[in-house]
């Protein structure tokens, strides 16, 4: 490093930052202790603060809602489903294969608990535009794999990237909505995934006859 090189200088946290953060730590485990242990409809803000030893003005400030708390938790258990999903995509096997074994692992973790998982679909319709902005980010870095492994499929590859996308698209609107009956009816999620698939295998035959040129 010559001398007119020097490392980019590090932003100092004020004190303010520190007891901001500590808070919403604070608010989060609180949240999470109390939304596993009494469902999250039968937790109120005042008890979330309580538990967490603020006020519940915090949470607005914070979190937006009641509800913007939950997104966090869910962006938190997403970070992990995220980094399960890069460390385990499998490489070998047919785009099916491979791709049920990603949809299973996102009913994983979002059937772990229906009732959070329905209240946060609600949500995504009421929450400000800088958490869609961040959502969006966090959603096309899960989705990335089965942007990858459509790309590596060989009757795809007179697909362009807009149609690709469109399918990816697709993909995810079937998996949300095959989730449904987990919630409603007590499906399981195997159950779920296999309806799952056996749409996203209607979409992606269509897809293929298109390429080949038989869908105009």
């Amino acid at each position: 490093m010559t001398n007119d090189q020097h490392p980019p200088r590090r932003t100092r946290l004020t004190q303010k930052d520190r007891q901001s953060a500590a808070t919403k730590a604070r608010l989060l485990e609180a949240a999470r202790r109390l939304f596993r242990e009494y469902g999250y409809h039968d937790v109120s803000v005042t008890e979330i603060a309580r538990e967490a030893g603020v006020t519940h003005a915090m949470i607005n400030a914070h979190f937006h809602s009641k509800a913007g708390l939950l997104y966090e938790l869910i962006h938190e258990n997403n970070d992990v489903q995220i980094a399960a999903l890069e460390a385990g995509l499998p490489d070998e096997g047919s785009t099916m294969e491979r791709l049920r074994w990603i949809l299973a692992m996102y009913a994983k973790y979002d059937l772990e608990d229906t009732q959070l998982m329905a209240v946060m679909q609600a949500y995504y319709w009421q929450w400000p535009r800088e958490t869609e902005d961040r959502n969006r980010a966090q959603l096309l870095q899960a989705l990335s794999p089965i942007a990858r492994i459509l790309r590596e499929d060989a009757d795809l590859q007179n697909v362009d990237e807009a149609e690709i996308e469109t399918l990816i698209d697709a993909i995810y609107a079937i998996y949300t909505f095959g989730l449904r009956p987990a919630v409603y009816r007590d499906a399981s999620p195997e159950s779920c995934v296999d309806a799952i698939m056996h749409r996203v295998g209607m979409l992606l035959d269509g897809a293929r006859l298109q390429a080949r040129g038989g869908g105009a």
